[in-house]
């Protein structure tokens, strides 16, 4: 299984709330040898400094040593009978002096190896910390390109939602453009449209309105119906075999069902203040569905002005036969 991003989270978390497993996580990722690396360290450091108090007391015994020599010197310039009898001593101590320095000079050259795997120490300890650091660098830029991703991820849902949102009003403006465009098609084609249906057609939602007001006022119909049928897309009254006809009709772009129960809701009202009212739906695109449930509740089905013309007589017909006497 690959390790994730969330795993490297759920990691971090524990290692928060449990302090005592990060020696435990170090004993797993470090070698042995990077282990005992500090301890190693220590002790060097404590031999060398040890080695450096030996040589500082062996160069101040030396200085000591080149102070006495000094002084014998100048002793054997102002005594020289006395440095004869001592000769052979400063001989000695001549020659002891070549041995000390030569065993300094050893000392000096285990010194220097000792710096110089001291500084090879350094050297190598810098490199196993830098690559630590990398390693916690990029752990720390892996942590921020997370939380940059789900800061652009949570950018990005906003953006999304906010398109939508868009997307959604221009589908609803469109769709009252197109709604807007169809029902202005139908007004101002009327006569051609709907005389194909009825005779002496006209635009009576004046009339209408008058009638609807009266009708308020005699309890006949209520104000919600009222608002319903002055709510209606177009009306056209026409005749039909020499009885007056209104058409109620329903515009959309594309007709849905709730075209078709307006249509007929608002028939029906119309009917109850006198007319032989015919529910109409219409628009530029009819589906299938539409036209089988328009047949089935009797309500013509207009598709740019086309509709099934034989099924419209019947459907008037059948309002003429069943409607309310005719409107004074």
């Amino acid at each position: 299984m690959a390790f994730t991003v969330e795993d490297l989270n759920d990691l971090l978390m524990l290692l928060e709330k449990h302090p005592e497993w990060k020696e435990r996580l170090r004993q797993v990722l470090l070698t042995e040898e990077l282990l005992r690396l500090p301890s190693a360290v220590n002790r060097l450091i404590a031999s060398v400094d040890r080695l450096t108090e030996a040589v500082e007391r062996l160069i101040q015994w030396q200085q000591q040593a080149n102070e006495q020599l000094r002084q014998l010197v100048e002793w054997q310039q102002e005594s020289i009978q006395w440095q004869k009898q001592v000769n052979e001593q400063l001989n000695q101590l001549i020659e002891w002096q070549r041995e000390t320095i030569q065993w300094q000079k050893q000392v000096n050259e285990q010194l220097n190896q000792l710096i110089e795997w001291q500084r090879e120490t350094i050297q190598w300890q810098k490199q196993v910390n830098e690559q630590l650091s990398k390693l916690g660098e990029q752990l720390i830029q892996l942590l921020e390109w997370q939380r940059t991703m789900v800061e652009w991820q949570k950018e990005m849902v906003k953006w999304q939602q906010r398109a939508d949102e868009r997307f959604d009003r221009i589908e609803r403006d469109l769709a009252k453009l197109k709604g807007w465009e169809r029902e202005w098609y139908y007004i101002w084609h009327a006569p051609s449209v709907f005389g194909i249906l009825v005779r002496k057609g006209r635009d009576p939602r004046n009339k209408v309105m008058e009638q609807l007001h009266e009708a308020v006022k005699k309890g006949i119909v209520t104000k919600k119906e009222f608002i319903a049928l002055r709510s209606a897309d177009h009306l056209w009254l026409g005749e039909f075999d020499g009885k007056q006809v209104l058409l109620v009709i329903e515009v959309s772009y594309t007709v849905n069902h709730e075209d078709l129960v307006r249509a007929m809701q608002r028939a029906e009202i119309a009917r109850k203040i006198g007319y032989n009212a015919v529910p109409v739906v219409a628009g530029a695109e009819v589906p299938e569905e539409i036209w089988e449930q328009a047949r089935q509740f009797n309500v013509i089905a207009m598709s740019d002005g086309d509709t099934d013309f034989e099924f419209a007589e019947q459907v008037i017909k059948r309002a003429i036969g069943l409607g309310n006497q005719q409107p004074s």
